[in-house]
């Protein structure tokens, strides 16, 4: 072909350029509709069903010629044909007559690419809202016609078409909407329906998993949005079923998740600090299900996205009127009929339902952010008093109206029902008396319920759960050598359990997580604010942000003292529960309104008395002595290094070589920490080795994390990414968690971590269901080997809360009968080592009926939080017992780092 060919077009494509003008595509597409309607009307006259293939054909060729005229530009004369001949009716008429999906495929295509039309707005016509309306309630999950998944998908996205069309363009809604139809018909539930079928047809598929529930969600919510233009649908939504459908769907999917739960690792997920451990694993009862099971995940997960849907509905609705209508229902038919009732039946006896009910509550509260929602559902189980209902501003006389028909529909459907109500066992009581199981796999869920109420909704904390008091202006600061002496000890702890070089690098680590943690804590957003700024404004900070104020919490506090009660335990505790508890004290040590005073630093009158006394008796220190103090500059760009202040504890304890205290002046969880150290102290003196077994237990988490990171930087960029942008189960509306000693040790397959580059000011975050500090270590296999003991190397420092330091022929004889040497893992690592320890002993008791005739026997196994503890002797193996010891000093570093750092982002040190 010559260039002058190539230029104006060969004679051989002239014709095909020529078949695809608006008037050649307007003669095949009438060709192809009168070929249709021969086919149609020889049906109906000789009643017998044409070949389905031949009308398919039709309509395959139907759809081709509307989908190429969309992409060509105006005149597109086959769509005005279709509107000038309803030739849609046709089209949906034939099809009906067939169940042949294939067709029944091809016809919602070509209603797709009418609805998109941009020269004929085919939404307008009611004949076109009649036709497509008719096909879909015949194929729809009501009708006759079954159809697959993939088909369906193709009928919600249609829907969503109009849906959305709806949305952009109001005057379109009097073709779908039709209130009329109620008034001629009367009230009925057929009437009822087809004033808005739209509606309807949506709401039939908001329950659907994947694609098909997206697109319904969505769809629906576009079509709650369009009330806002037109009072007559807020009206008909508000005494629609809508709010009853929605609370109905969510309780059906909430009773599908399992009764009872085991909480466990997968074996790709388990983290190897739990692998290495030689802790029992969990036993599944039969009728119990795993938190790693497919079907388990597949079930929450749809659960959750629900309930996501329910605040979505709530933040897209601008009707008052409708959105109380939605928090009444979903208070009386999800809380009370269904949420609270499972809470108060709930039993750590009878195979883990307890457990199962905690981490569906915690779930929950991770995945809700609407305020609103937060509040009915945790005003209702705490058994708050509603205030807003007092503060709120009168409402109009129509709302009152709506509000109250709405209600008397509730009361109506719970008729007959009779619940109990939370006014007698609440989720405080459900917390506390978790806490004292004995079953380990219920104190671990509460622990990880807990720490999601105290770090993301503080404000209902403070009034429910922890026993507070507001603080006084006259309790005293502490000062720059009180805080010194705080730090030095809980170095001294850590030191006296494991003491290895890199201190100050791990020490960093912490200080780094420490300042993630506190910087995003949800009281932290007011006390951070710089005076004038945008996030200064209460209008712009949430609600708890401006309830909650600086308070102390009260020694006789329930929780405090499970915690502590916990903590005595730690080196025989499961590895899981030590995990979320060490994450629990972190996290209420985060908050910058709770005081650190009595509970963790002890009390600050009786420590400055002491300080003073010490001052005044050391007549022998020169002043120069007292210089070298950790000193916390308040301009946080401006910092002491890790490695200098952890030299500087370690001089400041040099230099007051007895940090003793009197016991009135000691906060519980120091003693708890002086008596975990001591107990150390005995098993060093008892187990011969014990140092080298420490040492290389150490050591393997330490390569376990060294592995982790190669893997990752050796991983391509592309690869990298995918990894770092993987979801996890609890991103979907979760809360984001810290990258705390909790969170680095475990990996959890319902709940995503945050490693310690995450930070609100400008740390890259980096999600991660690994444990940055011991990495995935499931296939290796290192045992800590013989080697020479080094006997008198070590020099133990003294306890802080002791004046004198415990020689090694005055430690008590632990139980362990002899003493035990390096023999490898088979024997050693293996050896049951007995431990003291102060268990709760309490009086069975039963909770009182609160309107239900099975509530005597359901929690009878409960425990009262006032317990009377008495000395336990309980069996560990070697390895467990080291893991823990690890754990805990990990756990004591972060104490010291996050005392430090509220000392600097807070300004709660004065310098004198």
């Amino acid at each position: 072909m010559d260039i002058l060919s190539k230029l104006v077009g060969s004679p051989s494509a002239s014709p095909s350029k020529q078949a695809n003008t608006p008037q050649q595509r307007s003669i095949r597409f009438k060709k192809v509709h009168d070929q249709l309607q021969q086919i149609w009307r020889r049906q109906n006259s000789s009643k017998q069903d044409a070949p389905a293939d031949a009308v398919l054909v039709c309509f395959e060729s139907i759809k081709k010629i509307l989908q190429d005229e969309v992409q060509t530009p105006a005149p597109h004369l086959c769509a005005r044909h279709v509107s000038a001949f309803k030739v849609y009716t046709t089209l949906a008429q034939v099809a009906s007559g067939y169940y042949d999906e294939a067709l029944i495929y091809e016809t919602l295509d070509i209603f797709k690419v009418l609805i998109e039309s941009e020269e004929v707005e085919f939404l307008e016509e009611k004949g076109f809202a009649d036709a497509l309306i008719g096909f879909i309630s015949k194929i729809s999950t009501t009708g006759p016609i079954m159809v697959s998944v993939d088909t369906e998908g193709k009928i919600v996205e249609v829907l969503f078409g109009v849906a959305a069309k709806l949305r952009l363009q109001p005057k379109l809604l009097p073709t779908w909407f039709r209130p009329t139809i109620r008034a001629e018909a009367g009230i009925n539930t057929k009437a009822e329906k087809d004033v808005f079928p739209l509606f309807y047809l949506t709401l039939d598929y908001v329950h659907h998993d994947g694609r098909v529930g997206d697109f319904a969600r969505t769809g629906l919510l576009y079509i709650i949005e369009s009330a806002t233009h037109s009072e007559a649908l807020e009206k008909w939504i508000v005494e629609s079923d809508l709010a009853t459908l929605m609370a109905s769907g969510l309780g059906a999917l909430y009773s599908q998740l399992s009764r009872k739960l085991v909480l466990s690792f997968t074996r790709d997920s388990i983290p190897a600090i739990v692998s290495f451990s030689e802790a029992s694993r969990p036993r599944t009862p039969p009728d119990a299900e795993k938190t790693t099971s497919p079907d388990f995940q597949a079930h929450l997960a749809t659960f959750l996205s629900h309930l996501v849907f329910w605040q979505d509905v709530l933040e897209h609705c601008s009707s008052e009127d409708v959105k109380q209508s939605l928090l009444d229902h979903f208070k009386f038919l999800f809380l009370q009929q269904l949420l609270y009732p499972s809470l108060i039946e709930s039993s750590d006896v009878d195979g883990g339902s307890s457990v199962a009910v905690l981490t569906y509550l915690r779930c929950i509260i991770e995945s809700i952010d609407h305020a609103e929602l937060l509040h009915v559902t945790l005003q209702y189980l705490l058994a708050l008093p509603d205030e807003t209902e007092e503060s709120s501003t009168p409402a109009r006389p129509t709302t009152l109206a709506r509000r109250r028909k709405s209600q008397t529909l509730i009361s109506n459907l719970a008729q007959g029902q009779e619940k109990p109500m939370p006014d007698l066992f609440t989720l405080v009581d459900l917390v506390l008396t978790s806490l004292q199981s004995r079953n380990q796999q219920t104190v671990t869920a509460t622990l990880r319920l807990v720490s999601v109420l105290l770090r993301s909704q503080h404000q209902y904390a403070v009034s429910s759960i922890i026993k507070s008091r507001p603080s006084s202006d006259a309790l005293p600061a502490r000062t720059i050598d009180a805080h010194n002496r705080d730090t030095a000890m809980l170095f001294s702890f850590a030191e006296d359990l494991i003491e290895h070089d890199d201190l100050g690098e791990l020490y960093e680590t912490h200080l780094q997580d420490a300042r993630t943690l506190l910087e995003s804590h949800c009281c932290s957003a007011r006390l951070l604010a710089l005076p004038g700024s945008a996030v200064a404004d209460l209008s712009s900070i949430k609600e708890h942000s401006r309830l909650v104020q600086p308070h102390v919490i009260r020694l006789d506090d329930p929780l405090i003292k499970s915690f502590v009660s916990l903590l005595e335990d730690f080196l025989v505790n499961d590895i899981g529960t030590n995990l979320s508890l060490t994450q629990a004290f972190s996290t209420l040590a985060s908050c910058g309104n709770t005081l650190l005073d009595f509970w963790l630093l002890g009390d600050p009158v009786q420590r400055e008395d002491a300080l003073d006394q010490g001052v005044a008796s050391d007549d022998d220190v020169d002043d120069s002595d007292h210089g070298d103090t950790i000193t916390i500059n308040k301009d946080s760009d401006s910092k002491l290094t890790a490695s200098e202040i952890t030299l500087k504890p370690r001089d400041f304890k040099a230099s007051n070589q007895e940090l003793d205290r009197p016991t009135h002046s000691t906060s519980p969880v120091f003693t708890a920490l002086d008596s975990l150290v001591q107990q150390v102290e005995r098993f060093r003196h008892d187990i011969q080795e014990f140092d080298t077994y420490l040492a290389e237990r150490r050591h393997v988490f330490r390569v376990g994390e060294d592995i982790d990171k190669a893997v990752a930087n050796d991983l391509p960029p592309s690869r990298r990414s995918q990894e770092s942008s993987r979801p996890s189960h609890s991103q979907v509306r979760g809360v984001p968690q810290i990258g705390s000693i909790s969170q680095r040790l475990r990996s959890d397959a319902s709940s995503a971590t945050v490693s310690r580059s995450s930070s609100p000011r400008g740390r890259q975050l980096n999600d991660s269901s690994t444990s940055t500090l011991v990495g995935r270590l499931n296939h290796l296999r290192i045992s800590p080997s013989p080697s020479p003991s080094k006997p008198g190397s070590r020099t133990f420092s003294p306890s802080p809360l002791q004046k004198d330091s415990v020689p090694s022929d005055s430690i008590p004889s632990s139980p362990l009968k002899r003493a035990i040497t390096p023999m490898g893992p088979a024997d050693a690592l293996h050896q049951n080592i007995k431990v003291k320890t102060r268990s709760s002993i309490n009086d069975r008791i039963d909770t009182p009926d609160i309107g239900s005739s099975e509530t005597n026997s359901i929690r009878s196994e409960s425990v009262t939080p006032d317990a009377k503890n008495v000395d336990e002797i309980r069996e560990v193996t070697l390895s467990h017992l080291l893991t823990n010891v690890i754990i805990l000093q990990e756990f004591i570093l972060e104490l010291a780092a996050i005392v430090q750092v509220r000392a600097s982002l807070f300004g709660e040190v004065k310098f004198i």
